[in-house]
């Protein structure tokens, strides 16, 4: 748990590497759902 937080803070401490990595996660997971919603109409 403790290495959770220190993972937390050192992310917080990178902010612009922590939005990056945020905005291609969240493009991924719209890439699948778009794909899953194709594939199931």
């Amino acid at each position: 748990m403790e290495e959770l937080t220190e993972f937390t803070k050192e992310l917080l401490n990178n902010q612009p590497n922590t939005i990056i990595g945020w905005g291609l996660a969240t493009l991924v997971l719209l890439g699948i759902y778009v794909k899953l919603l194709d594939i199931y109409q």
